[in-house]
């Protein structure tokens, strides 16, 4: 399954691994919801997904299905080779990144046989910038406490600090006290730039 927002690039890719006939059947979609819906009803083996689509981006696609469909080989794609897509993809543990401007048939051929045989397989570009830097770019940019890492999950699923307060058992104004701990931290003014920050640096 490839899953990526702009239709000309998703059928695309399609396309490309279907001409090399190791897949069978290859599945598009143009947004997670889709994706979701396909899963559910097709035996997907391995999926190509973009890390910025809109409403529901690739990074919390990947953690969707790596909780519900975990045997599914994923494989993380993006055009934008800046660090904080690049450590957000890196984060979600798949075996797989290529960088879609650079990307051709050979090597998404490449990537999909090496991940299906259960290998990893991270475009050159990534792989330079791995040695590079090292592995610090994995590391989270700031430390929190345990008790604010449950919060941050939390808030980030949507939940009101009433609820929140409730589920780790907390007062009101404790979590109160762990969200402004928590915008201090990230440098953020609001829940949904926290939010914001969370997903583009892949804490959750």
């Amino acid at each position: 399954m490839v899953v990526d927002d702009f239709v000309s690039v998703c059928d695309g890719l399609a396309a490309m691994i279907e001409k090399s006939e190791q897949i069978g059947k290859v599945f598009t979609a143009y947004h997670a919801a889709k994706a979701l819906d396909i899963v559910k009803k097709e035996k997907i083996h391995a999926a190509l997904i973009d890390a910025r689509m809109p409403t529901v981006n690739g990074i919390a696609l990947i953690r969707i299905l790596q909780k519900e469909y975990s045997a599914i080989k994923l494989i993380g794609m993006t055009s934008f080779d800046d660090d904080d897509t690049v450590v957000a993809l890196l984060r979600t543990g798949v075996p797989g990144f290529l960088l879609k401007r650079s990307a051709n048939t050979k090597e998404v051929n490449h990537c999909l046989q090496e991940v299906l045989a259960g290998n990893t397989f991270y475009t050159p570009e990534v792989q330079k910038r791995l040695s590079n830097n090292g592995f610090d770019l994995l590391k989270s940019p700031v430390h929190f406490s345990d008790r604010e890492w449950d919060a941050l999950k939390l808030i980030c699923q949507g939940y009101a600090t009433k609820h929140i307060a409730y589920n780790l058992h907390l007062s009101i104004n404790t979590v109160e006290d762990y969200r402004k701990s928590l915008l201090k931290k990230t440098s953020t003014k609001n829940t949904a730039e926290l939010v914001d920050y969370a997903h583009r640096n892949g804490l959750v």
